[in-house]
C-alpha cells in the first residue's frame, strides 16, 4: 500500500473506531526483542487495513504468562484474543475444555476467507491445526520456505587459516582446535571461541553429524527405520565422546554446560567482531555482528552412512499462535482481523511495514529497508513489524521476502534452503490422542531433563565416562520411561 493512500485509510478508519469497541489482544513478546505492543505501529496499521481497533499488551516474562495461562483455566480471562500466543498442545486441550478459548473449526470458512482458501489448496494443513476430535483451538504460522537451526561455522576463517570445509567429525575437531589457537579475528587477543555452543540444546544439533536425527522427545529412527529413545543408539555414545573429548580439549568453553548464553560479539561495546568458530541459531546475526553473518555457512555434513540428514525443527505449520478466548464478545470479527495476516498484504506490513514508510522497493523490484539517523533495522523490527520474538500468526511472504535487496539475509535464505532440502521430521506432528500426548508430554519433561544432565556429566567428567555408567544411565532412562516413550509413538 502506498503511503499516501495508507494514511488516507487510516485517518478514515480512526474516526470510524472511535466509536467502536477495541479488540483486546495480549501473548507472550521475547523480552530481548525490545518491543512495546502498546506504543507498536504494527496495530495501528492493521486497523487501517482491516478496520478493527485493537488495544494490545505484550507480556514478556515467561513465567507471568505461563500463569496467565493457568489463570484462565479458572476462569480469569485477560483479552478477547492471544496473539503470539505460543500455546501448547496440551494448552491448547486444556484451555478448550475449561471453556476459556473458542473452537475455532466452524468459525473460519466463515470468517476467514485468506486461511480458508489456503487450507483448502492444503488438507494436510488443516489436519495439522486440528485436534484429534476435529477442534480447532489456535491458529498457525504458515511458512512454506521456513529457515532451519543450523550449525554455522565461520568460512572466512577457514580460508584465512589456510582450512578446508570439514567432511567428518575428526576433520571439525582438527578445525576447531586450529581456531582454538589463533588470532583468526585479528583483534590481538585470544578470544575466539572454536565452539560456542552454550547448553545440550545446542549441542544436540551436532547429532546428524552421527547419522541421528532427534526430535525434542529424543525419538530418533535406528538404521532400519524403527522408532527409538536416541540415547540407546550406539552413535549417541560417539557424540557424548566428542563432546567429552572437546570440553578436555578446550573446544568448547568451559561455562558451555552452565552459561546461558555468551553472544560475545553482541555484547561488546569496544569491538565489533566475531568471536565463534562454530554456532547454533537460525541466524548467525543473532550472535555475531551482521556484517560478519555472510561469513558463516551452514555445516552440513554426511553421517557414518554417507547420506545427509537433518532435522526439522518448524515445518511448514507452527501451530499455537492465535486463539480466541470465551471473552470475545464477536469472534467473528477477532478472526477477520486475524486472517489479514494470511494474505500477501498483510504479511508484508508485519515482515517490512509500509512502502515509503519503512521500506522502498528498487527498479529491479527487489527492496530494502529505509534507514538513517537513529533509525536501523533493530528499531523498524520492534517498533514497526511484529514477526521477530515469539512465533506470530499468518503466512510468510515468502516471494516477497526473497526479493530483500540484503547481501546478509540473501546469504542466510541461502544457506537455510541448503539445510532445508535435507531435513526431515522424526513423527508427524501431533500424531497422538489427547490422553496419549498428555502422558508423552510428561515422560518428554522427566525424560529430557535426565538426558541433558547425563550428558552434561559425562562431557564434563563429573561422572566417570565407563561402560558400567554409561550402561546404568541407560537404565535410569528405561526406568524413567523411554521406552513407554517409544510405545506411545509406535501405537501412534
Amino acid at each position: 500500500m502506498k503511503k499516501v493512500a495508507f494514511w488516507a485509510v487510516l485517518l478514515s478508519v480512526c474516526v470510524f473506531a472511535a466509536s467502536a469497541q477495541a479488540l483486546t489482544v495480549t501473548g507472550l513478546e521475547t523480552e530481548t526483542v525490545g518491543r512495546a505492543w502498546e506504543t507498536s505501529q504494527f496495530f495501528l496499521r492493521m486497523e487501517a487495513l482491516t478496520g478493527v481497533a485493537v488495544e494490545a499488551h505484550g507480556v514478556t516474562d515467561l513465567q507471568e504468562y505461563e500463569q496467565m495461562l493457568e489463570q484462565m483455566l479458572e476462569g480469569e480471562i485477560p483479552a478477547d484474543v492471544l496473539f503470539k500466543a505460543n500455546l501448547t498442545r496440551e494448552q491448547e486441550y486444556a484451555l478448550l475444555d475449561a471453556g476459556a478459548i473458542v473452537d475455532l473449526a466452524p468459525l473460519i470458512d466463515t470468517y476467514m476467507p485468506n486461511l480458508s482458501a489456503l487450507l483448502e489448496e492444503n488438507p494436510e494443513w488443516r489436519e495439522t491445526i486440528a485436534l484429534e476430535d476435529g477442534r480447532i483451538a489456535s491458529l498457525p504460522l504458515i511458512n512454506r520456505t521456513e529457515r532451519q537451526v543450523c550449525v554455522w561455522i565461520h568460512t572466512g576463517w577457514l580460508e584465512k587459516l589456510g582450512l578446508e570445509m570439514p567432511e567428518t567429525v575428526d576433520e571439525l575437531t582438527q578445525t576447531l582446535a586450529v581456531i582454538r589457537d589463533s588470532d583468526a579475528n585479528g583483534n590481538g587477543e585470544h578470544d575466539e571461541v572454536a565452539a560456542d555452543l552454550t547448553g545440550v540444546y545446542e549441542m544436540r544439533w551436532l547429532l546428524p553429524y552421527f547419522g541421528i536425527v532427534a526430535d525434542d522427545y529424543n525419538l530418533a529412527r535406528d538404521a532400519q527405520g524403527n522408532l527409538v529413545f536416541a540415547p540407546e543408539l550406539p552413535e549417541y555414545r560417539d557424540f557424548i565422546a566428542l563432546l567429552k573429548s572437546w570440553m578436555e580439549q578446550g573446544i568448547l568453553r568451559e561455562d558451555a554446560f552452565t552459561a546461558l548464553h555468551s553472544a560475545q560479539a553482541l555484547s561488546s561495546e569496544e569491538e565489533e567482531v566475531a568471536h565463534s568458530g562454530i554456532l547454533v541459531s537460525l541466524v548467525p546475526y543473532t550472535q555475531v555482528p551482521a556484517e560478519e553473518a555472510v561469513q558463516y555457512d551452514a555445516l552440513l555434513m554426511p553421517g557414518p552412512d554417507g547420506q545427509t540428514r537433518w532435522r526439522d525443527l518448524l515445518g511448514e505449520v507452527f501451530t499455537g499462535c492465535f486463539a480466541v478466548t470465551s471473552a470475545c464478545q464477536d469472534p467473528g470479527q477477532a478472526l477477520a482481523w486475524v486472517d489479514a495476516l494470511y494474505a500477501e498484504e498483510g504479511a508484508v506490513l508485519a515482515y517490512a511495514g509500509v512502502e515509503g514508510e519503512d521500506y522502498a522497493v528498487d527498479a529491479d523490484g527487489r527492496w530494502s529497508f529505509l534507514t538513517g539517523g537513529l533509525r536501523n533495522v533493530e528499531t523498524i523490527r520492534s517498533e514497526v513489524l511484529m514477526y521477530t520474538g515469539t512465533a506470530m500468526p499468518g503466512l510468510y511472504p515468502s516471494d516477497f521476502m526473497a526479493s530483500v535487496n540484503s547481501e546478509v539475509d540473501e546469504h542466510v535464505m541461502a544457506q537455510s534452503e541448503r539445510v532445508r532440502a535435507v531435513s526431515e521430521r522424526v513423527t508427524p506432528a501431533y500424531a497422538l490422542d489427547a490422553q496419549a500426548q498428555r502422558r508423552a508430554d510428561e515422560l518428554a519433561q522427566t525424560l529430557g531433563a535426565l538426558v541433558d544432565e547425563g550428558i552434561a556429566k559425562f562431557a564434563t567428567g563429573e561422572v566417570e565416562w565407563t561402560d558400567e555408567n554409561y550402561e546404568a544411565w541407560l537404565q535410569t532412562l528405561r526406568d524413567a520411561g523411554s521406552e513407554e516413550l517409544v510405545a506411545l509413538f509406535e501405537g501412534a
